[in-house]
């Protein structure tokens, strides 16, 4: 019995051994816990900007660890590349979406949210909304059509045989061995976009997972899930409804403005030198403050902030140079797509106005989210030098370009109308050719 039962200095020998070892782990915090048991759990995180993958590798004892450290430059890289496919993917995505009436308003309430997300964020980074889920859909389409690729070659040689050959037990096998590719094709399309429709599932087909999954119904129904979990995470409801009010309180801004300025040549005579002066500097004024009207309404998502005038004198007021160079920006950049809208569009090259649109709106849209939320977090106005300058300069930008709008619609081709097309606040026209 004496000898089971260990003394009391026994005891404190042991824990006095035992007691370095346990001191020597490290304690994480809270966060790092938090953090840890998210990742563990395979939480979905927002990878919208590049810097938000790990800094460095961590170098472990054996095998594991030294393949990590190897391979964590080719991880960076590999996710800077794909991170450039979701920026190129988004802007084709946008484009389709600019070019089609309705969807145009995703297209809007998406450079609108780019400014609200930096504002609410603190970060220019911020404003690559999505780029990850883009790249995954852009993902999907490229690799949809280079597996069909395939398909429509043979397509082609079955069409060139019908117009060469003669006889139908000629042409009978190009037809066979057409349908047997584009079986195979389907076949091979279905089963990478079940396994997630990314580009590696279109490169490698899996055949034992296929065999060992595909008459199972629960791989079908977490396709199903998945599916619409990924289009409810899109927001495309929230985008939607965000630019269609967006356009909407810009469109009552510009209304009466364009009309006076449309007046300036279908009213009589007498009357049109009246419209003209009238509405130029209405329009001038309008341009003023409805950007940061605009984007305001986009970061706090309520229609009547159009309304509110004296917000914006006191926005301007603590962050005047960003603010004007940010509606420089604005302004500069819609003038590209008006020497695209000079003719009417062919066919064939039917979305380059759209394009065009895109890619100088997005920046334009970014650096009014940076002065905006510079403005938001100052408390205090700048000085009254800096004021009245920023004041003064904006002054000759807003007219400049009043008066390109003005002068477009002897350029356009959709003349007095092309007026309602004002693409730097409201959303671009489908300019299909004829």
């Amino acid at each position: 019995m004496n000898d089971a039962q260990p003394r009391p200095n026994e005891i404190n020998k042991v824990s006095s051994h035992s007691q370095p070892a346990l001191q020597a782990e490290p304690v994480r915090s809270n966060a790092a816990k938090t953090e840890a048991d998210k990742q563990s759990e395979g939480e979905i995180h927002d990878l919208s900007g590049i810097s938000k993958t790990p800094d460095s590798p961590t170098l472990k004892n054996g095998p594991a660890g030294i393949l990590g450290v190897i391979s964590w430059p080719f991880r960076k890289i590999a996710l800077m590349i794909e991170w450039f496919f979701g920026v190129a993917s988004m802007i084709c995505l946008l484009t389709i979406c600019a070019a089609i009436p309705i969807l145009q308003f995703i297209t809007l309430g998406y450079l609108l949210e780019i400014s609200a997300n930096i504002v609410r964020q603190g970060k220019v980074r911020a404003g690559f909304v999505g780029i990850r889920k883009a790249a995954r859909i852009g993902g999907l389409l490229l690799g949809t059509i280079l597996v069909w690729i395939p398909a429509f070659q043979i397509s082609g040689i079955f069409h060139d045989a019908q117009i060469v050959l003669l006889g139908a037990e000629k042409i009978q096998p190009f037809g066979i061995n057409l349908a047997i590719v584009i079986v195979v094709t389907i076949i091979y399309t279905l089963w990478a976009w079940i396994r997630g429709g990314k580009l590696r599932h279109f490169l490698w087909p899996a055949p034992i997972r296929f065999f060992q999954s595909v008459l199972k119904q629960d791989t079908y129904l977490k396709v199903v899930h998945g599916f619409w979990s990924f289009v409810e995470s899109l927001q495309l409801k929230a985008l939607f409804s965000l630019g269609f009010r967006g356009f909407l309180g810009a469109a009552l801004w510009l209304l009466l403005p364009i009309l006076f300025c449309i007046g300036g040549t279908l009213f009589p005579v007498g009357i049109r030198g009246i419209s003209t002066l009238l509405g130029l500097p209405m329009l001038a004024i309008v341009l003023i403050y409805l950007p940061i009207l605009q984007t305001r309404f986009a970061v706090e998502n309520d229609f009547s902030i159009f309304r509110d005038i004296q917000s914006v004198r006191a926005t301007f007021k603590r962050a005047p140079i960003a603010l004007w160079i940010s509606m420089l920006s604005v302004w500069a950049f819609a003038l590209p797509v008006y020497l695209a809208k000079i003719q009417l569009t062919p066919r064939e090259v039917f979305l380059l106005p759209t394009v065009i649109f895109v890619i100088f709106a997005w920046p334009s849209r970014m650096l009014m989210g940076w002065a905006y939320g510079r403005a938001h977090q100052r408390k205090t106005y700048r000085n009254a030098i800096s004021i009245w300058l920023s004041r003064l300069a904006i002054i000759p930008i807003v007219f400049i370009y009043a008066g390109v709008v003005f002068l477009s619609r002897y350029t356009s081709w959709y003349g007095d109308w092309s007026l309602f097309e004002q693409h730097a606040l409201l959303i671009p026209m489908p300019l299909l050719g004829g």
